[in-house]
């Protein structure tokens, strides 16, 4: 049995309570992050850091088809891809595509974002700025290079990623070092 102490409370209780008033609260947890808001309607992007409440970028897009829709909810960003590699769709292997290696020139243009379906549906380059605003891609969110670098310069800016990591495959790889969601809706 445990010795209470004046006879109020255990003393395992008092330890734990004393254990509990010396951890200090992660500051990381108190960044509310920043968001990425897909506009499917109106066939945009706008970036926002929810810490300063600052508004970064608003960005025109290429959305999925109707056969094959950008699929909505909110999504937590793990990585920026710089130079990244592309990896047809099985429609696009069945038409004669086949996978490239990193470059600046795949379908996937300068940069990427993943966000859903474990990493198979993207922000990413390469959008023809013929096709804004329309629904043609395969799920993905296609936007212009120029626009999608702005977009991670802006991240840049503010302290949201960190160090870029080359790959064996070429790629670059900048993990997201503050809480960063893309919401679609």
């Amino acid at each position: 049995m445990t010795q209470a102490l004046n006879g109020a409370l255990p003393v395992s209780l008092w330890l734990f309570l004393a254990m509990l008033s010396s951890i200090s609260p992660v500051t990381a947890s108190a960044d509310p992050g920043l968001l990425l808001e897909l506009d499917r309607e109106h066939y945009r992007v706008m970036v926002r850091d929810l810490r300063s409440g600052e508004a970064g970028p608003t960005i025109p897009v290429v959305l999925g088809s109707p056969a094959s829709p950008t699929p909505s909810g909110s999504y937590p960003l793990s990585w920026v891809i710089l130079r990244p590699s592309w990896h047809p769709a099985p429609d696009a292997m069945q038409a004669g595509a086949q996978p490239e290696a990193a470059s600046l020139t795949t379908p996937m243009g300068a940069a990427k974002i993943p966000f859903a379906e474990n990493g198979s549906v993207a922000l990413h380059g390469g959008g023809d700025p013929r096709l804004m605003g329309k629904a043609v891609s395969a799920g993905c969110v296609r936007a212009g290079d120029g626009d999608l670098l702005r977009v991670i310069a802006w991240l840049d800016q503010r302290d949201a990623l960190g160090a870029p990591r080359s790959r064996d495959d070429h790629e670059i790889h900048r993990p997201f070092k503050r809480p960063a969601r893309m919401l679609v809706r």
